[in-house]
């Protein structure tokens, strides 16, 4: 009994960090890119830096962006391996942090949008949400979505396009809003 207990916390850990990591794996590693010249190198910073995040997972603080921290240690392992190697010191340190605080501002906006547009489709009314969920998500030709809901090709495609100008309008309102606060 008593090991299942101590067991327990480390377990949580280990779930708590592999939903993170799953959850922003692909854009670390697009942030690593970024700083390097080529994808080998990349490839060699982000397994790297797999390994620190796992390594110090529990000086993470819960209460901050995981993406941010792991962009963080991925920086510092670029600028460790630029360090190690001459080939990748034609950037000096500075562009080198220039380019990794570009490039978290990017994110930064990216995240924004996506933030946004889950807000905007959120408020779709359910027979829009659906048209949606069955275009992009199912992945439905307008022809099928056509026939499934019984209508014309030319209501599917009018549809389509009045919700993509709601959500545009959403997006364009949210992001005006969040620009002002």
């Amino acid at each position: 009994m008593d090991d299942q207990l101590y067991d327990a916390p480390a377990a949580i850990t280990q779930e708590e960090f592999m939903r993170l990591f799953s959850q922003h794996s692909r854009r670390i590693y697009q942030f690593i890119l970024t700083l390097t010249i080529n994808r080998a190198d990349a490839e060699e910073i982000y397994q790297s830096t797999c390994v620190i995040l796992w390594k110090k997972f529990a000086e993470y603080d819960p209460a901050g962006s995981f993406y941010a921290w792991a962009c963080k240690m991925a920086q510092f392992e670029c600028l460790q391996l630029r360090r190690r190697n001459r080939r990748l010191q034609a950037f000096s340190e500075d562009v080198l942090n220039l380019l990794a605080e570009q490039a978290m501002a990017r994110v930064e906006r990216i995240d924004a949008r996506q933030n946004a547009l889950a807000d905007c489709l959120s408020k779709l009314k359910p027979r829009d949400a659906q048209l949606v969920d069955q275009r992009y998500y199912e992945e439905r030709a307008p022809k099928d979505i056509a026939r499934l809901q019984s209508i014309s090709v030319h209501a599917v495609y009018r549809a389509l396009a009045r919700v993509h100008m709601s959500l545009r309008d959403c997006l364009t309102r949210a992001l005006a809003q969040e620009h002002r606060s």
